[in-house]
């Protein structure tokens, strides 16, 4: 069903793509195994500025110099998943950049999504004994993240 203006987006809706092809080709993109959740965060790193022109010197001036890109992946572990814990962990041993992409599940034409490379800068698996076990795994961009436009679905 295609989505129209003011419509609510559900979490289920959108999801976090890693790039499978490892840079070779074309992307191949696999969804985070048993995903459960996903928080993609923005920060702009400032620089202040004091001047004697600035009104009654109460105030200073900012200026956004870097931007910066986390993402945020919880998921329940899940046997030899294509792209679960243990693929996650095999790239950050590796210490490469791995392309992602965040957004929806069902793409439709002229909708956008967001694009990079990424650094894995932490991965966390928690085992409790009376529940499922589970992944964190924290993504952080390394260059430009684009903001995207799906050509055709």
């Amino acid at each position: 069903m295609p989505r129209a203006k003011g419509d609510y987006i559900e979490g289920r809706d959108l999801m976090l793509f890693v790039d499978k092809s490892e840079g070779a080709g074309e992307a191949v993109w696999t969804p985070t195994a048993a995903a459960t959740s996903h928080t993609i965060s923005y920060s702009g790193e400032t620089k202040e500025r004091v001047t004697k022109d600035t009104d009654n010197g109460a105030f200073s001036q900012k200026a956004v110099t870097k931007l910066s890109v986390s993402i945020t992946c919880e998921a329940l572990t899940t046997f030899d998943a294509d792209m679960g814990y243990d693929k996650l962990l095999e790239i950050m041993k590796k210490r490469e950049a791995v392309k992602l992409k965040y957004g929806f599940t069902q793409e439709a034409t002229g909708e956008k999504y967001e694009e990079g490379l990424f650094v894995i800068t932490s991965l966390e698996q928690t085992s409790p004994a009376d529940d499922d076990a589970t992944y964190t795994a924290t993504f952080e961009n390394t260059g430009n993240v684009e903001t995207k436009t799906v050509e055709t679905a």
